[in-house]
């Protein structure tokens, strides 16, 4: 249904899989499971990778909640999303739930390590979240 890891302390890269068979329960829980990596690495911004590549689409009520999932990111410190996405249906889907979240920081790419070049190039690190910045 989903995972949710750390995959780059030094770039607070926050990593999320989602599958054809999300449900709007794995959107929270996966949101709780964000929120301890979040508080465990005192991370105040971060960026975050979200591999899709095995979507074609959501359910109308998991896409609900995909939504209020970004709002609420947003809200924590997000600041780039890179999204690893092969079908044409969720890349729409995808357009159409960060316009309804206010979310413009998404990038889709369709391959992993190029999601993560992208997010390690903004320069983006644990120091400075400690810094304050």
């Amino acid at each position: 249904m989903y995972k949710v890891s750390l995959e780059d302390t030094k770039h607070a890269i926050i990593a999320v899989k989602w599958e054809s068979n999300l449900t709007p329960e794995g959107v929270h829980q996966a949101n709780d499971e964000i929120n301890k990596i979040l508080r465990s690495h005192q991370f105040s911004r971060f960026h975050l990778i979200v591999n899709m590549k095995d979507v074609i689409v959501f359910k109308p009520e998991t896409q609900k909640e995909v939504v209020a999932h970004q709002e609420w990111l947003i809200q924590k410190g997000m600041d780039q999303a890179a999204v690893v996405v092969q079908s044409n249906v969720a890349k729409l889907q995808l357009r159409r739930t960060a316009k309804e979240s206010s979310h413009k920081s998404e990038t889709h790419f369709t391959e992993i390590d190029e999601a993560l070049t992208f997010l390690k190039q903004k320069n983006y690190s644990k120091n400075q979240n400690e810094a304050g910045t």
